[in-house]
């Protein structure tokens, strides 16, 4: 058993678990319906170094980290962009799920991870046969899109206006000094 402090939460994490425990949006969900649930997807290892979603490459699967930490990373114009930290209780790979194409970002395991995958066929069976569960998950999802977007919203805001604050020190230092004309 391995505790998973780190993240903030303080339950018990074994990295053989078969089923999905009650942490983040999942926590929400009954028993039965989170054992059910676990049942449509796979679990899966991950050690320190591994990419679990690699930019620019098509998934088409949800994934819920159980425990462990990853890094978002984008590659653009040769740079490396750390876009965030993913950890237990949190989903992934959610805007290829609902709009299949190349993920935007490569998502890399930091510390030994233990997640869960389940394809969008998959999802939608599970969403059919448990409707009540599956619109909760579903909710839970959407708020997960909706508050990354405000972060990136927020994120995109601040850097305009580094931009805007750059650009007029610049316009500043060119001016000629008091006096001069």
């Amino acid at each position: 058993m391995r505790t998973a402090a780190r993240t903030g939460y303080h339950l018990p994490v074994s990295l053989n678990s078969p089923y999905l425990p009650a942490v983040g949006l999942v926590a929400h969900l009954e028993k039965e319906d989170r054992d059910s649930l676990s049942s449509y997807g796979t679990f899966h290892l991950a050690t320190p170094g591994t990419v679990v979603i690699e930019q620019g490459k098509p998934h088409g699967k949800l994934f819920f980290i159980i425990s462990g930490i990853l890094h978002a990373r984008r590659a653009d114009q040769g740079n490396d962009i750390l876009l965030g930290r993913i950890q237990q209780g949190e989903w992934m790979g959610e805007v290829d799920l609902f709009d299949p194409s190349a993920a935007i970002c490569s998502v890399v395991a930091i510390e030994q991870c233990q997640y869960w995958v389940i394809t969008r066929d998959n999802l939608e069976e599970f969403i059919n046969n448990y409707p009540s569960a599956g619109t909760m998950l579903l909710i839970g999802l959407a708020s997960t899109l909706g508050r990354r977007i405000r972060d990136l919203t927020s994120t995109i805001a601040q850097q305009a206006e580094l931009s805007q604050l750059r650009e007029t020190l610049f316009q500043h230092s060119e001016l000629p000094p008091a006096g001069e004309a």
